[in-house]
């Protein structure tokens, strides 16, 4: 016995949907986030994320809103021996031809005074 509506194709209900609906079907969208994340220089930050959509979303790095290039269409950043320089607002970027997505982290590395910088960042933690 099936469960299934008679007339009710998959291939039906999908033409019975409308363009925005298709819209949000496909358009990225980021279904885990990464995280802020503190560290001390020296130590490895890791931004992990999961993004979808169809086609499957080109994923772009920013930091403090300059582009990443080495960290293009990477579902991680690590920032291998982080430095205080590196503080700042992590972004990315999911793209694909239904839309764009984006979610943003902050990235914290205190330098071996306990001082940290970058951008909105100076001073003890």
């Amino acid at each position: 016995i099936s469960s299934r509506s008679p007339g009710r194709s998959p291939a039906r209900r999908l033409d019975e949907t409308d363009e925005a609906q298709l819209e949000r079907l496909y358009k990225p969208v980021f279904v885990m986030k990464p995280s802020s994340y503190k560290c001390s220089e020296g130590q490895t930050a890791r931004f992990d994320l999961k993004v979808v959509g169809r086609p499957m979303p080109e994923t772009y790095w920013f930091h403090n809103g300059e582009y990443n290039k080495e960290e293009i269409f990477k579902k991680s950043l690590n920032k291998i021996s982080a430095y205080a320089r590196d503080s700042g607002v992590i972004t990315c970027r999911a793209t694909n031809k239904y839309g764009v997505d984006q979610t943003s982290a902050t990235l914290i590395v205190k330098d071996e005074k306990g001082l940290c910088q970058g951008e909105g960042y100076r001073g003890y933690l």
